[in-house]
C-alpha cells in the first residue's frame, strides 16, 4: 500500500512534536514532513505531491489563509485539501467562510483523538465507499448553481432528490417514507419563498425533532453573506458546516464525505 503523504505547518515547536508523535502512532503508511512557516512549505510543495496539508490558523509569516490563497493560486495546485487547526472555536466558526481555499476547519480543543479521525477522513477509502451510497437532498433555487451541483454529485456517484424551495424539503423530510432515506441535507441560504434557508434548517431541528446525528446539514452560502451576524444564526438553528460559492468540487465532496462520516 503505498504511502499517503501529509505535511503539517505550525509555529509551535512543542505543537508539532506533539501532532506528530500522535499521527505517526495511530495512522500507517503515512509520510509526514512538517515546517513552521508557511514560505518553507509553500517551497516544498512545488517539488512533492501532497494527500493533505494541515496547518494552524496562525503561522509566523503570514495566516493560514494567506498560505491556502498562495498555494492555490500563485503555485496551481487545486487538489490538495487544506485542514486549519485553531484553539479558538468561535474564531474558527466565523473563519470558516473567509475563504473558499481551505476544506476544513479543526478545533484544537476537542484533542488529538479527534484530530487524527478528522485526517482519517480526508485520506481513508471507506470515507470515499460510504460516500458513493450516500442519497442527498438538495435544495437550491437558481438553476445555474444546480446543474453544477448536480453534475458534480453524479460524477461522484451520489443518489439525490433536488427541490428549489423550503416547503418541498420539509414535506419530503415529514414523510415517513421518504425522510429516512436522506443521509445528507445540502441547501443554499438564501431561498427564494416564505421560507430561508435559516427557517428550514430551524424546522428540521426544533420542528421535526432531526439531530445532526440523524441528518447532517450543509448549507452553501454567498461571499456577500454577512459574516459576523448571518454565519452564526446559521449554526444557532443547528447547520454542521458552511460552504462558500461558488462550490468547488474536491471541497464539495470533502466536506459532504466528513459529514456523512
Amino acid at each position: 500500500m503505498a504511502k499517503r503523504s501529509i505535511l503539517l505547518i505550525d509555529g509551535s515547536k512543542a505543537s508539532r512534536a506533539i501532532i506528530c508523535k500522535s499521527i505517526r502512532a495511530n495512522l500507517e503508511n503515512i509520510q509526514l514532513t512538517d515546517f513552521d512557516t508557511a514560505i518553507a512549505a509553500l517551497v516544498y510543495c512545488q517539488t512533492h505531491s501532497l494527500d493533505l496539508i494541515i496547518t494552524a490558523m496562525s503561522l509566523p509569516d503570514m495566516q493560514a489563509q494567506d498560505f491556502a490563497e498562495k498555494l492555490r493560486t500563485d503555485y496551481n495546485n487545486l487538489s490538495t485539501p487544506i485542514i486549519m487547526m485553531s484553539g479558538d472555536f468561535m474564531l474558527n466558526i466565523k473563519n470558516k467562510t473567509a475563504t473558499h481555499h481551505i476544506n476544513g476547519y479543526f478545533d484544537k480543543s476537542r484533542g488529538n483523538d479527534h484530530l487524527i479521525k478528522y485526517i482519517q477522513s480526508y485520506l481513508c477509502m471507506r470515507m470515499w465507499n460510504k460516500a458513493k451510497s450516500c442519497h442527498v437532498l438538495y435544495v437550491e433555487d437558481s438553476q445555474t448553481v444546480t446543474r453544477v451541483v448536480t453534475n458534480i454529485l453524479e460524477t461522484h456517484n451520489y443518489t439525490f432528490q433536488h427541490v428549489t424551495n423550503a416547503a418541498d424539503a420539509l414535506t419530503l423530510l415529514a414523510d415517513q417514507s421518504t425522510s429516512k432515506t436522506f443521509d445528507i441535507l445540502l441547501t443554499d441560504i438564501q431561498l427564494d419563498g416564505i421560507m430561508n434557508g435559516d427557517d428550514l434548517i430551524r424546522e428540521i431541528r426544533f420542528g421535526l425533532g432531526l439531530m445532526p446525528k440523524d441528518l447532517p446539514i450543509l448549507v452553501s452560502s454567498s461571499p456577500s453573506l454577512d459574516r459576523m451576524g448571518s454565519v452564526g444564526n446559521i449554526f444557532a438553528a443547528g447547520a454542521n458546516d458552511i460552504i462558500e460559492k461558488p462550490l468547488i468540487e474536491t471541497q464539495l465532496i470533502a466536506r459532504i464525505g466528513n459529514l456523512i462520516q
